[in-house]
């Protein structure tokens, strides 16, 4: 608790005497007596208007010399002068409401711009979107910066001399697209077609991309979902199979027990998952209890917060369900019905997992453990879980997920209002959405695409294990003839930075390269073309998230303005270049169709009030999205029962009660009645999963499929040589290396701020002025050991993880040290744990404008040959960016709080989980080594 003014010795009118004083220095601050008097023998005297003036006229009175872009947040003249008529009057005069949605990170919030003669003057919150309700963050507010930096490229642009030197000329859209279509050409005529590889960061464009590929006939389509999430889906897959993503019903819950979630800064759909959390705290008394290795936000807002050593998340979570067992807390009416195994086969799973023996793992006191999972059942069914990366981005956290979402099925919140509820999509309904016709989807095999060795990476959804792409080319065990790379910057965002720049870098891996982006980032810098991409104000799509009303809706993002420059969208850029291609892509992209003609088309079918609106077109241009009232929400979708339609030949297996029709499962008999229950091979939540351990041993799992009547899939016959056995129980799987940690050594854990999103974010001067600085972690008992001071400055070591090369040792990743070194300061804080060092990441840029680099007047490369000349100024930050590091690289000059921070990533490793692909981005082992000041 902050202590008062009167506690602290220092009165209301010291304090604004005080203030007045660190004005009058202009907040440089002074030194002060106890009362707030300025120390010294001279009394505090005010300073005059005038004086406050001559200061202001001195220090910032010339006024901004606009380029022709003009920069948003500069006025013409700043200062008090401008402040006669603040706020301006007749700002929002004569504007125009477009309605579009954002895309500056994955939560796709409805936003409203505010035009003014053509020009975005504002972007604010959409109240028409159901999912995010009006509310938009401060990345969404700042999407100015991104339309209007004067370092946007706006032109194609080739490279001159050898990749990576940084020799650039601008060249035409017909140049670009001519070579890149007889690049293309040139594989297909070869037969090679999964040697053109397209590889995205964040695409809210899936079906003109998807419709592309299709055509071409590739399937290597690369994400960054290894990277993301992919041991969390896979965990809400084996208990669902319907779905790979849960959205807890926070609204209405009374108990949310979060493991690892940053839910008020960071999780995919955060701003409308975190206003539901608050509400239903606030509105309907819920508790918020946080698990999490590090104070973020959102543990720091909790009702209660502990710090767990890094990966027990799990074993937390199982020494929980043992109580509900061992004190018969769980629903036994639910359980008996919809969970796979009996609560006796459960309990012998469970007895070793002691919530003494969860506190010797994860240091978290075991009466505490005991409590919350008392109060846990207490609350339900209108409980329930929520996690992330901070659970799942380990070596187990398949694992210590699956632990998790056990505490749902034994307290029967699964699906209940207020509950641990899901989504059958996790965007639009594609009933509601019409999208053009497009070619079949190609069946030869992708190795990058779907890599032998990761059991659960592909076997539901495509899931892909991105931080492994560059590895394979490195090691030869594929080659990529035609690369493009769309709104990605791996260079920066993946592990082991230095092997993902040298293969960039090799023309014999990567023999052309083309890069689709708005702005000259590092994987810009290792490219052959670059394609200048528009923003999400000047493109379209028909997009949804995650629906947290638990019905589907669909949202629309249109063009605020007309495109800046030459700047142009995939869905304008692709079919042109399929056309150049030519051999019967152009089929599949008339000429006559423009990108409008199949927005329009695509939401032909939404229903419309016919009395307020012409079709659906106005009607979505006018309001902006859709959520269809007559749909009642995705509550309790397992006891619906099946229509008569359904049931008519339809057969009931007598001794699983299981539906089948034609060979697929469509339902379960409950209480007598033919209900839907839950799409897995036993149509119950799947405890114990024989899909997942059959799967591991490459072993034929047809039959569950075919029940489950969802998703799943076989494993190809590539991957036979890779087999393991794996529990169909959830378990803890201990995570060796951390048990086994030297003085010296710590584990490193990673994190996003608020304002940022891992890579596409610090080009924003209104973001990276709050945060563009990213010292290490530290806990005071760990840093007194160490003998390290607040403000210290470290050297830190990653090593490569003995739990990856013990299990994907075919791989040859090995194990131990990276010639990497990041030196880096420290601040030392409670909020870690003492086992830890957290760093955070989207920060450390060495290219993506002068703004990611904290650099205000840098000299640009050629790659300004891409932008607009007349717009390559923006005097607010040559005078503003009071955060450039002017130390030339010598830490004894540093200030604190300056430069751009640090790339987190040259020193974390390349660690897959080998179940699912996940990057274990918050396991590596680092050595700590104080410097010498």
């Amino acid at each position: 608790m902050t202590a008062s003014p009167e506690s602290s010795g220092l009165t209301r009118r010291g304090l604004l005497r005080l203030g007045a004083a660190l004005l009058a220095g202009g907040l440089g601050g002074c030194a002060t007596t106890d009362t707030g008097e300025p120390s010294g023998s001279k009394p505090f005297v005010k300073p005059t208007r005038e004086q406050n003036l001559s200061t202001w006229r001195r220090r910032a009175g010339t006024p901004y010399e606009l380029t022709e872009l003009k920069m948003p947040g500069v006025c013409l003249l700043p200062g008090p002068f401008k402040k006669t008529r603040f706020p301006d009057p007749d700002k929002y005069k004569n504007v125009e409401r477009i309605h579009g949605m954002c895309q500056l990170c994955s939560t796709v919030c409805g936003i409203t711009g505010i035009v003014k003669d053509g020009r975005v003057i504002k972007i604010e919150g959409n109240p028409a979107d159901p999912n995010s309700r009006g509310r938009l963050c401060a990345r969404g507010q700042a999407g100015l910066n991104h339309l209007y930096h004067p370092e946007r490229l706006l032109y194609p642009i080739r490279r001159v001399g050898a990749r990576g030197e940084g020799t650039w000329r601008r060249i035409s859209w017909d140049e670009a697209l001519d070579e890149i279509a007889a690049r293309l050409r040139a594989v297909r005529e070869d037969g090679a077609h999964e040697e053109f590889a397209f590889h995205q960061g964040r695409s809210r464009s899936k079906d003109a991309v998807a419709a592309f590929l299709r055509a071409f006939g590739t399937n290597t389509h690369l994400n960054h979902r290894g990277l993301c999430s992919a041991a969390r889906r896979a965990a809400n897959l084996t208990y669902l199979f319907e779905s790979d993503w849960d959205l807890g019903d926070y609204e209405h819950s009374k108990y949310i027990l979060n493991f690892g979630s940053n839910m008020f800064e960071a999780h995919q759909g955060h701003v409308a998952g975190a206003q539901r959390v608050q509400r239903g705290r606030f509105e309907n008394g819920a508790k918020l209890v946080t698990f999490d290795v590090r104070m973020s936000n959102t543990a720091g807002n909790s009702d209660e917060f502990f710090m767990p050593a890094p990966g027990t998340d799990g074993a937390i979570a199982l020494a929980m369900a043992h109580v509900l067992v061992e004190e018969k807390l769980y629903d036994a009416e639910f359980f008996t019905a919809w969970a796979n195994c009996s609560i006796a086969e459960l309990a012998a799973q469970l007895a070793s997992y002691t919530p003494a023996w969860a506190e010797q793992q994860s240091t978290v006191p075991a009466a505490d453990i005991a409590r919350i999972a008392r109060e846990f059942a207490a609350a339900a069914p209108r409980a329930t879980t929520m996690c992330n990366r901070g659970s799942s981005a380990h070596h187990n956290g398949y694992w210590n997920d699956r632990a998790i979402g056990l505490l749902n099925v034994l307290v029967g919140s699964v699906g209940h209002p207020g509950g641990w509820c899901w989504m059958y999509t996790g965007g639009y309904d594609a009933r509601y959405v019409t999208l053009p016709k497009s070619a079949p989807k190609p069946t030869t095999p992708s190795l990058l695409a779907d890599p032998p060795e990761f059991v659960l990476a592909n076997r539901w959804n495509t899931m892909k294990v991105g931080e492994i792409v560059y590895w394979y080319l490195k090691q030869e065990r594929a080659r990529i003839r035609v690369y493009m790379t769309y709104n990605l910057d791996s260079p920066l965002t993946w592990p082991e930075i230095d092997v993902t720049r040298n293969v960039l870098l090799d023309e014999q891996k990567i023999g052309f390269h083309v890069c689709i982006n708005p702005f000259f980032n590092e994987t810009a810098s290792f490219a052959d073309i670059v394609l200048p991409w528009t923003t999400y104000l000047e493109r379209w799509d028909v997009d949804a998230r995650g629906a947290y009303n638990l019905k589907p809706y669909i949202g629309m993002r249109r063009p605020m303005m007309a495109p800046l420059g030459e700047s142009r969208d995939v869905r304008d850029i692709f079919p042109e270049l399929a056309r150049r291609v030519g051999q019967g892509m152009e089929q599949w992209f008339p000429a006559e169709r423009s990108t409008e003609d199949a927005m329009r088309q695509a939401v032909e079918t939404i229903p419309f009030d016919a009395e307020r609106y012409k079709d659906a077109w106005d009607f979505m241009e006018k309001v902006g999205a859709f959520e269809d009232p007559e749909l009642q929400s995705y509550h309790r979708p397992f006891l619906r029962e099946l229509s008569d339609d359904v049931m008519q030949g339809a057969v009931v297996d007598p001794e699983t009660a299981i539906i089948s029709k034609d060979g697929l499962g469509v339902g379960i008999m409950f209480q007598g009645k033919p209900v839907r229950g839950f799409k897995t091979p036993s149509r119950k939540l799947e405890v114990r999963s024989e899909f997942v351990a059959k799967v591991a041993r490459n072993e034929d799992v047809s039959e569950l499929i075919a029940r489950a009547n969802s998703k799943g899939k076989n494993r190809p016959e590539s991957h036979r040589p890779y087999s393991y056995e794996v529990s169909p129980w959830p378990q803890y799987v201990p995570i060796q290396e951390h048990l086994e940690l030297e003085d010296d050594q710590l584990v490193m854990t990673s994190f996003k701020w608020n304002v940022h999103n891992h890579g596409r974010t610090a080009n924003l001067k209104w973001c990276s002025e709050i945060v563009h600085s990213n010292p290490a972690w530290l806990h005071p008992d760990t840093a007194a050991r160490l003998g390290i001071e607040n403000g210290d400055w470290v050297e830190i070591t990653g090593s490569r993880s003995q739990f990856v090369d013990a299990r994907l040792s075919g791989l040859g990743l090995g194990s131990g040290e990276l010639e990497r070194k990041l030196q880096i300061p420290v601040v030392v804080t409670r909020g870690v744990h003492p086992r830890a060092i957290a760093i955070s990441n989207s920060l450390g840029h060495s290219e993506y404008t002068r703004v990611a680099q904290a650099r205000k007047d840098a000299p640009l490369g050629s790659q300004s040959q891409g932008m607009e000349p007349a717009a390559l100024r923006d005097q607010d930050w040559e005078r503003n960016m009071w955060w450039q590091d002017d130390s030339g690289g010598d830490r004894r000059k540093w200030k604190r709080n300056t430069g751009n921070g640090w790339a987190q990533n040259s020193i974390l490793p390349i660690a897959p989980d080998y179940l699912t692909g996940q990057q274990s981005f918050n396991d590596t082992v680092v050595r700590i080594r104080k410097l010498p000041a």
